[in-house]
């Protein structure tokens, strides 16, 4: 999980640096996850959002394909395999997951 944070911490501030990686991150991300070594499972789809400063992108997670009845501790794990970066200055996170 750590690798992969830190992976995806220097892919954004490459982004932040370069603004045709930026643009290629945006229209292509799972060429530019691989070469930061984070390869997409086929059959993932990746879409990119930029957050600004008026305007925050927030993930739902998808709901459990079983229907089953979790405690609360069990919920607060169901979104378990993300790997966060802190990327803006308002205190939310980004975050990317392969499922």
């Amino acid at each position: 999980m750590t690798e992969q944070k830190n992976a995806l911490a220097q892919l954004f501030a490459a982004c932040w640096k370069d603004e045709s990686l930026k643009a290629r991150f945006m229209s292509d991300p799972k060429a530019v996850l691989a070469e930061y070594d984070m390869p997409v499972p086929d059959g993932i789809e990746v879409k990119v959002v930029e957050n600004a400063d008026d305007c925050v992108h927030i993930t739902l997670p998808a709901a459990p394909t079983e229907s089953v009845d979790l405690s609360d501790d069990e919920l607060s794990h169901a979104a378990g395999g993300f790997g966060c970066f802190c990327a803006t200055n308002s205190g939310f996170d980004a975050f990317i997951s392969f499922c």
